[in-house]
């Protein structure tokens, strides 16, 4: 018990590191602005660093009644996605304000989903702590374009990402948006010498009025609480339901068919996640009894599969691979 919380903590001072050595080199300007004209717009509110303070950037594409917005500086997540101004995803406020992990919005999780066993990945015989979730939602990403019809950002390691995550890679996330769908596509290149295990998914936060409202449509061929062991047959009608003796509960899902849907009977709400069977076989339910959203995820991975055999993603030098998947809300 001592040796895995002494591997958690180091995990915890390591990506601290990495994270207020990213932040130190993400600037922007000097006083708040907006940018105008057609397509993605930019709102930068705060201080900019240099300037002392910090700055959050925003960007946000349009689309009619529909609005998508993007925050570079946190982990490159999506943080609203509203139709007539009615959110549909849901922020920890405090959480999105911390440099925490963001347990909100759209996280992107990589290079593993979960915590891998005893929160290390094993690496040429050296053992690697690392945070739930992996690195990419921890750090700012860099903007590589934003124009009427995308946003691009990057996300590339820096000089302590390497204490985390051995490799080289190079990240880019595309955010897109038509109508009601908006399209969320990660594209993962191995730039190093040598080839690099990982695992994607996508974490996002819907708004619900409460669990008991919540109602879903997903075929998948297992489901269950727990990834390891032999996995029961999924029933023919999902649900996530409270438990009395925990905090949360969950539903990991395989073989799982596109789409997922999910109606909250309290609000009217529908959202729709759909994605590439062949990039994201496996899916995530989640709540927390406290709150009010549920986590309906795309994965390729459980938490220790990066560990494991033939059970993670593994690119040779100078391959990349694009994992996408759109919402649609209604």
């Amino acid at each position: 018990m001592k040796n895995t919380k002494m591997k958690q903590s180091i995990a915890a001072l390591a990506m601290a590191a990495v994270v207020a050595v990213s932040l130190l080199g993400y600037g922007c300007g000097s006083k708040s602005a907006s940018t105008t004209g057609a397509g993605a717009t930019g709102d930068f509110t705060g201080t900019a660093k240099g300037f002392g303070g910090d700055v959050t950037v925003t960007l946000t594409l349009t689309d009619g009644e529909y609005a998508f917005t993007v925050t570079p500086e946190k982990g490159g997540m999506a943080t609203s996605f509203t139709k007539n101004g009615d959110e549909y995803l849901w922020l920890r406020d405090k959480n999105f304000e911390s440099t925490d992990r963001p347990r909100c919005g759209i996280p992107i999780l990589f290079p593993n989903c979960g915590k891998p066993d005893d929160g290390v990945h094993h690496f040429n015989g050296a053992a690697y702590p690392i945070e739930v979730h992996g690195l990419a939602d921890l750090l700012p990403w860099q903007v590589k374009s934003a124009t009427e019809d995308a946003i691009e950002l990057s996300l590339t390691p820096n000089g302590l990402t390497k204490f985390v995550y051995p490799f080289d890679f190079a990240l880019t996330m595309r955010y897109t948006l038509a109508g009601s769908k908006a399209g969320l596509a990660l594209t993962v290149k191995n730039t190093g010498d040598k080839p690099m295990p990982f695992s994607v998914g996508f974490h996002p936060y819907f708004g619900v009025t409460k669990l008991e409202n919540v109602s879903f449509d997903i075929n998948a061929a297992t489901c269950s609480e727990n990834a390891k062991g032999n996995q029961p047959v999924a029933p023919a009608q999902i649900t996530l339901t409270k438990k009395d003796d925990a905090a949360d509960s969950i539903r990991l899902l395989t073989g799982v068919k596109s789409p997922m849907v999910l109606t909250d009977s309290g609000n009217g709400h529908k959202v729709t996640v759909a994605f590439d069977e062949a990039a994201f076989g496996k899916g995530v339910l989640w709540q927390q009894n406290a709150e009010n959203f549920v986590c309906m995820e795309p994965w390729n991975g459980w938490a220790n599969s990066v560990n494991e055999e033939g059970r993670h993603e593994q690119q040779n030098p100078g391959e990349s691979k694009t994992f996408a998947w759109s919402i649609e809300i209604g």
